[in-house]
């Protein structure tokens, strides 16, 4: 992983000094060599963070024509394949230098062709444009904005939104989507006019409006192809985690103690025929510590096994400098535990390692799954339903009965200047009506869960945020192109069986992971709730920072701790983590 910025001026404007900021704020992503590429039109840099070709690799990379350049945040792990098939033998080592020639020779589809994770800049130096794109699952993160003639973009929003002159107004059905889903959809952000370039997509800029294009969706399930067998799902899984431990430096394993990242580890293992060094966390509170599990696998494989300890104390003393630092909504603490993991993984010398998340949204391994598959009738249609998901019988988390809750916190500004923009009136995922209509209850639910929650926090403030702050990259083998293609072609009935999720997966590796890790009922990563981290003083000061930010009535958080209803998520962290950005970035309604 890197950090990538720049700014574009079709025009001949140029002002290079905003891309230079840029570059001065992301050096926590890229330490290792910084690397520029200017034009009469284009400033873009990219501070490295060297995990192949060390010694002989560079950055920007030109297509054998010398039509495109590219600047490229990321890594292709099928790059000795592709340059098989173009015919190439590069005196560039670096994965990513294949970018401008797949560019070059299929367009915005040849970034299909990618078994990897990238956020790359593409010059078109014969049209003067430029176009950015995002690996598949938007693992690697990339904004933009367009300030008058001018396009910058990075891989932080906080950077982009701290280095670009101009007002900063917050964006309130970006509000209105994390108070009701949790998350903030691509392309929205947290900031009027800041987008995200969502998964998948390449967004072009030069003559006129930038244009989107989308080059590959997760979706397209294929169930009557003949099933997997167990030997074909461990050895593509198998495939996917030796590419991704495949680089010049040492490539280590989280591990929950959960199946997923279990299963990753033990895999690695025999792949490497060694354990890679593996990292956990232990929590006090014994409903959240999954610590005798994480010790089963890492003394199963004989790993060298790292384990730090967060308690209420490190969650409240971190928190607050997280949202800061990621400036993303928080609905959970657990984001200071995975800062702190990374940070561990750091000082313990290495620069990357490999973790599980995917395998719950492509093989159904929520609850929530196994609820859809036991439920006899159809949920009440709702209007909102059909504009948000193409299906009024389908509401993904949302819970309807909490929106007026949400909307009393909001101060009367606020509720009125979102009136008619609630987040339910665009659609959240890319499909339409009668496609939405032809995926089963479980199968629009991966595909909600892989929009909604997997690029945006999971691989997001989650991944990429919390590991680059130390300058440590994830990898995602479920996120491979061939272990995805087995999920788009495994029957509903395979993935949740007996009222177990990852059923397919859990019978594939039943005979190779512990027995009492595959058997364990699902615990997802989680920390401490807002009550076990509160005290006077912090409380004080969310509290004043929730009423100085114009968003929320200055008492919100009183009235929802007066009247605490349950959910899914604690709202209070939702308001103050908003509160703190909107400080932080300085925003206004």
């Amino acid at each position: 992983m890197c950090g990538l910025c720049g700014t574009f001026a079709p025009d001949g404007t140029l002002d290079r000094t905003v891309s230079a900021t840029m570059h001065t704020r992301l050096t926590h992503r890229g330490p290792d060599e910084s690397y520029s590429l200017s034009t009469p039109t284009l400033s873009m840099k990219l501070g490295r963070l060297g995990m192949t070709g060390l010694r002989d690799g560079w950055q920007p990379a030109d297509d054998t024509g010398g039509r495109y350049a590219a600047v490229t945040n990321g890594e292709i792990y099928n790059a000795p394949e592709l340059n098989r098939r173009l015919g190439l033998r590069p005196t560039n080592r670096v994965d990513v230098a294949l970018v401008p020639e797949l560019f070059a020779r299929y367009g915005t589809d040849g970034l299909k062709l990618i078994d990897g994770q990238f956020a790359t800049a593409v010059y078109d130096r014969a049209h003067d444009r430029l176009h950015l794109g995002r690996d598949r699952f938007g693992i690697c993160p990339l904004f933009y904005t367009v300030a008058g003639t001018h396009t910058h973009f990075a891989s932080e929003l906080k950077t982009l939104v701290t280095s670009v002159p101009g007002a900063r107004r917050i964006d309130l059905t970006a509000v209105d989507q994390y108070l009701a889903l949790g998350n903030i959809v691509a392309p929205r952000t947290l900031m009027r006019d800041v987008h995200a370039v969502p998964p998948g997509c390449v967004v072009t800029f030069g003559d006129g409006a930038p244009r989107t294009t989308r080059y590959w969706r997760y979706g397209e399930f294929d169930t009557a192809a003949p099933p997997a067998t167990h030997e074909e799902i461990r050895a593509t899984l198998g495939d996917a985690i030796r590419d991704r431990l495949r680089a010049d430096v040492e490539i280590g394993a989280y591990l929950s103690g959960g199946f997923d990242s279990s299963t990753l580890v033990v895999e690695a293992a025999r792949l490497l025929g060694r354990a890679p060094r593996t990292f956990s966390v232990l929590f006090e509170d014994a409903a959240l510590d999954e610590g005798r599990f994480q010790r089963e696998v890492a003394r199963t494989v004989g790993s060298e096994h790292h384990q730090i300890h967060c308690g209420p104390a490190d969650v409240a003393a971190g928190f607050e400098d997280m949202v800061r630092h990621c400036c993303h909504p928080q609905r959970e603490t657990y984001n200071v535990a995975a800062r702190l993991l990374s940070d561990d993984v750091r000082r313990a010398g290495l620069k990357g390692v490999i973790s599980g998340e995917g395998a719950d949204e492509l093989y159904f391994g929520y609850d929530s799954y196994v609820f859809d598959a036991a439920r006899r009738t159809r949920l009440a249609a709702r209007e909102e339903n059909s504009r948000a998901w193409g299906r009024a019988d389908f509401g993904w988390e949302v819970d309807w009965d909490r929106s007026a809750r949400r909307r009393s916190c909001l101060t009367p500004a606020a509720e009125e200047a979102l009136a008619g923009a609630d987040f339910w009136q665009e659609r959240l995922i890319p499909f339409t009506d009668k496609e939405a209509a032809a995926l089963t209850p479980m199968q629009l639910r991966s595909v909600a869960d892989v929009y909604v929650q997997l690029g945006g926090h999971l691989l997001g403030d989650h991944g990429d945020l919390m590991l680059m702050a130390n300058s440590v990259e994830g990898r995602y083998p479920f996120l491979g192109n061939e272990v995805v293609e087995l999920a788009l072609r495994t029957a509903d009935e395979r993935k949740v069986a007996d009222f177990e999720g990852k059923a397919v997966l859990k019978a594939a590796y039943a005979d190779v992971v512990p027995a009492q890790v595959v058997n364990r009922a699902k615990q997802g990563f989680t920390a401490y709730g807002l009550d076990a981290i509160s005290d006077d003083r912090n409380t004080a000061r969310w509290r004043d920072l929730v009423a100085a930010g114009a968003v929320f009535a200055p008492d919100a958080l009183e009235r929802l701790t007066a009247d605490p209803v349950p959910g899914k998520w604690d709202l209070r962290l939702s308001l103050i983590s908003i509160s703190a950005i909107v400080d932080e970035l300085g925003l206004k309604l």
